[in-house]
């Protein structure tokens, strides 16, 4: 009944906001990946990463009215320097570089003046090529495989490494007759499109939007050899920082679980330069944390707004499973 939900909604906000005090000066770094503004069913959102922009917009009201929003420069110079980060602080990361960043979440960020970073996989921005996470994701959908087929098989293919990760995809694409292709395609579905440097641009030159590296091949550094690591991470820089004519010292690890990140991928990270790195790893992060291996709190499209305000202010990463970057 309606006024069930409202006593529930008025109980949560109170809540939330002792939970939010309780955690003054504990610094909530959000993850996000894209946006929609259509209910996708069946696979293509079965995992909800691809956000409702009408719950962007009231997460962002919430934000705007109630929380510290640095961008992710401004935070690592608190970390770096030990100055006192504010009260409530939040970071807005965004990874792997949808076209919806564009189209829908950023018109949101420049109504209410929040800063965000976005991490971009070169292969995918720069060469239209999928990911292998979205190549699956497509496949089993338009084969009619269920979500638990997907979920599993997808479980399955992050414990192998990147070779046989895609021949893997190439083999399922070849069984079902179903291949996602270039991903910027007009008969591909939206959610699967990726930004052009052009739009990469004009976010920049707003001075709202700073960009990050992911990886140039979404590759799961944690299982890479040294060498590959600096491939991934030089040329993901290098593209970034030609198209965007701005440094890329900010980067965001993909999957991002242990295992997926290691003591050498994070020595090499730090000697070429970068001043920073996030994971996937569910939480809060103290005041003085250092800048890598920063936690994140993955927001879905499957939460309440209730629990996006709850999941915000106390970072309980037992409400749900973050899902992989």
């Amino acid at each position: 009944m309606p006024w069930r939900a409202a006593i529930h909604d008025a109980i949560a906000s109170v809540t939330n906001g002792w939970g939010r005090e309780r955690h003054r000066g504990e610094l909530r770094v959000l993850m996000f990946h894209g946006f929609t503004n259509i209910d996708h069913d069946g696979l293509e959102n079965c995992q909800h990463k691809h956000l409702h922009v009408k719950r962007f917009e009231a997460l962002a009201a919430h934000l705007a009215a109630d929380y510290d929003v640095l961008s992710m420069d401004e935070l690592v110079e608190h970390l770096e320097t030990g100055r006192v980060l504010p009260p409530f602080p939040a970071v807005l990361t965004f990874d792997d570089g949808f076209a919806s960043n564009y189209h829908l979440a950023y018109p949101v960020l420049r109504r209410f003046g929040l800063p965000a970073t976005i991490y971009l996989e070169t292969e995918f921005v720069h060469h239209k090529q999928p990911i292998w996470v979205d190549r699956v994701d497509f496949t089993m959908h338009r084969a009619g495989r269920s979500r638990q087929e997907l979920v599993s098989l997808k479980e399955r293919l992050k414990r192998l490494s990147q070779e046989e990760i895609l021949a893997a995809a190439e083999r399922l694409e070849e069984e079902t007759g179903h291949r996602l292709g270039r991903a910027d395609r007009e008969d591909v579905p939206a959610i699967y499109h990726p930004l052009n440097w052009e739009q990469v641009r004009e976010m920049a030159a707003s001075g709202l939007v700073a960009f990050g590296s992911h990886t140039h091949s979404h590759v799961l550094l944690g299982r890479a050899s040294p060498e590959v690591v600096r491939h991934e991470l030089l040329e993901s820089r290098r593209i970034i920082e030609k198209e965007s004519s701005r440094p890329c010292v900010q980067f965001c690890y993909p999957n991002g679980s242990p295992g997926d990140f290691s003591d050498t991928s994070e020595k090499i990270l730090r000697e070429l330069g970068f001043r920073s790195s996030l994971t996937t790893v569910g939480g809060l992060n103290p005041p003085s944390c250092s800048p890598f291996l920063l936690r994140r709190l993955g927001m879905t499209n499957d939460l309440r707004k209730t629990q996006f305000e709850q999941y915000l202010a106390v970072g309980n990463a037992s409400m749900r499973a973050l899902i992989p970057a």
